[in-house]
């Protein structure tokens, strides 16, 4: 079996990107699969010019749709793919079946909204082998009649995992967060308006907690702090707050390029608790990754969060929100996630309880265990519907 893979970034550090990097290699270890050879990746968004090999893939580039609509069938066909699997956005897709086939096109898809949005039903709707990677739309999609599979996003076990020599912990709170006391994180992209990630509301909480009960409380915020990406002035936020003195970032050039997975390992093992309270997520990577950690977290009782908790806190709304999507994301509850704030800082977890929580999530999200106990059974229903003679493949003419 041939693969396309599309991703919006074709070997990144962190976030979305390590997704692929986690999951083709050992796609390709599958039997169905059969080598690296048999897998290639269009990085529609982190990769321009001509195609490129990486560990073994092929990488194809972007073309100039922002989404890879105009290209996507061409490097299909290109690569002679059976199954081509995009992780994106469903309803920024277009007539992807028809472009791709004969290839089956898999979109492998977030749903951030309740009820799940028509312009993703749409955006889903050629395709016969839909994927979602949250229980929470996979209900969503049912309740709209459209049956779709779910297969999550996954963590490595041997990156995000409780660094059991809590003296380099404490050396890398010290000495590179330059905190000594109660530490909270947020790992967020600073992206559009109403900022979905929830910055205003989870730091408006904060600042509650730093004001009224510890003001050497500090805050890592992993993302960008202008409004480069058209999110907030998130440093205007901070002095309207009073947390000039309590909020960390990253170097925003080592952040740009991408900051190691190991060193995101350490901020999470330093971290108290990771405030991860936002309007919606499709899945919501930085919560499985900072229990993997050790590391308590607080979500939104909304769409996929409350699924990934298994130790720490899940927030009531405070209202609905409705977007231009025509449905609804939430409004998180900054007085709840301050109560929950207090709360964690005042309950001891010990190493134990940390290295309990590590083995819990690495049980159910590895991504060993997510190939095998989710897309292999997936793709080997695909083999009996993949075309054998691909001869119809329309041959490149020279010019």
């Amino acid at each position: 079996m041939r693969i396309l893979y599309s991703s919006n970034a074709f070997w990144a550090n962190s976030g979305y990107g390590t997704q692929g990097k986690s999951l083709l290699p050992r796609l390709a270890n599958l039997e169905i699969v059969n080598g690296r050879e048999n897998i290639a990746m269009f990085a529609w968004y982190g990769l321009q010019g001509g195609v490129h090999t990486v560990e073994g893939f092929t990488v194809y580039p972007a073309g100039m749709d922002h989404y890879g609509n105009d290209i996507i069938g061409a490097h299909a066909k290109n690569f002679k793919a059976d199954v081509v699997i995009t992780l994106i956005d469903a309803w920024v897709l277009e007539n992807t079946q028809e472009k791709v086939s004969p290839a089956i096109y898999v979109p492998w898809f977030p749903v951030d909204h309740n009820p799940v949005p028509k312009k993703v039903l749409h955006g889903i709707s050629d395709s016969s082998y839909p994927v979602t990677y949250s229980k929470n739309g996979q209900e969503e999609c049912r309740k709209a009649g459209k049956e779709v599979d779910y297969i999550p996003h996954g963590v490595e076990t041997d990156t995000y995992y409780v660094v059991e020599d809590r003296e380099a912990v404490t050396n890398f709170k010290e000495n590179i967060l330059q905190s000594d006391d109660f530490l909270a994180v947020m790992i967020a992209a600073n992206k559009g308006y109403p900022d979905r990630k929830a910055f205003q509301q989870q730091l408006r909480a904060f600042s509650l907690f730093v004001h009224n009960h510890n003001n050497k409380a500090k805050i890592y915020l992993h993302t960008e702090p202008t409004t480069q990406y058209g999110g907030l002035d998130l440093v205007g936020l901070i002095q309207t707050l009073g947390l000039e003195k309590n909020v960390i970032f990253p170097d925003r050039y080592s952040n740009f390029v991408g900051l190691p997975s190991e060193h995101l390992n350490m901020i999470y093992n330093s971290a108290d608790v990771l405030l991860g309270a936002t309007m919606g997520e499709g899945f919501g990577i930085p919560i499985i990754e900072a229990q993997s950690a050790g590391t308590r977290v607080i979500v939104s009782d909304f769409t996929s969060m409350p699924e990934l908790v298994r130790k720490g806190h899940i927030v009531t709304p405070r209202d609905l929100f409705f977007t231009p999507m025509n449905s609804y994301q939430c409004i998180p509850d900054y007085e709840g996630i301050y109560e929950s704030i207090i709360s964690i800082s005042q309950t001891n977890f010990s190493t134990e309880e940390q290295i309990k929580l590590q083995n819990q999530i690495h049980t159910e999200f590895s991504w060993d265990t997510i190939v095998k106990e989710h897309w292999e059974p997936f793709l080997s229903k695909l083999t009996n519907k993949v075309q054998p003679d691909k001869k119809h493949y329309p041959k490149v003419k020279s010019i």
